[in-house]
């Protein structure tokens, strides 16, 4: 995808909620949806393109003599915007990153961190002002759990396929993947249903009866639609 082109995703995107980008995915959308991972805050909101990082056994890395730090290497790749993404194998009982390690990728430009895993040193993340959504809080560390292995290649977290590009949505509903391919689609539309509903609020507001205003009466929506 173009930069210019995410550029205008991302701004459509924006403005629109997770719930309604995660309908317009279709009937199979359960499968775009981080099961369990949720906000450290209820009013943290990220979106951008996913850089990825995939988590191993402790005991594999060992027996493969693995000596590298796949977070160091996602930290060298931020540009600005990306939304870290850490496949943690589901342990949300260690914590995958601690604020330090956060406020690392916030200072770098990143967008948010989302993670299958836990996320520990939580009370001094909240004074970040920065976005974090994970299945856990805890204060126990990795180490001779799980090791971070390789960056920005495919993932499964939380039981979604990720690729590295692949759009990140999150908001207190949760956190859904919108492939790369179809973001300008869903970004259009989701755009449109925000309208629409920004129009039915708008009846709602002005006295129309809610069985008029949702789902709205075509005419009326027509009406609010111009104004």
């Amino acid at each position: 995808m173009e930069e210019v082109n995410l550029n205008e995703v991302l701004e459509l995107l924006d403005h629109a909620s997770v719930a309604t980008a995660y309908s317009l995915l279709g009937e199979s959308r359960a499968r775009f949806l981080l099961s369990g991972v949720k906000p450290l805050l209820p009013n943290m909101r990220v979106i951008g393109p996913a850089l990825t990082i995939q988590y191993i056994e402790f005991k594999e890395a060992v027996s493969m003599g693995f000596k590298g730090n796949a977070v160091h290497e996602a930290y060298d790749l931020v540009k600005g915007g990306e939304v870290i993404v850490a496949a943690a194998l589901g342990r949300s009982d260690v914590g995958v990153f601690g604020d330090c390690i956060t406020f690392g990728f916030k200072a770098k430009g990143a967008a948010g961190i989302v993670t299958d895993g836990g996320i520990r040193d939580s009370p001094n993340i909240f004074k970040l002002n920065f976005p974090v959504f994970a299945r856990n809080t805890t204060p126990e560390h990795i180490g001779g759990v799980i090791v971070p292995y390789k960056v920005n290649v495919d993932i499964v977290c939380a039981g979604v396929h990720i690729r590295p590009g692949d759009i990140i949505m999150g908001d207190a509903d949760g956190v859904i993947v919108i492939p790369k391919e179809k973001a300008k689609e869903i970004a259009v539309k989701a755009s449109e249903v925000e309208i629409k509903e920004d129009a039915i609020r708008r009846m709602i507001a002005s006295g129309i009866p809610l069985r008029d205003a949702y789902p709205p009466r075509p005419d009326l929506l027509e009406k609010f639609l111009k104004k």
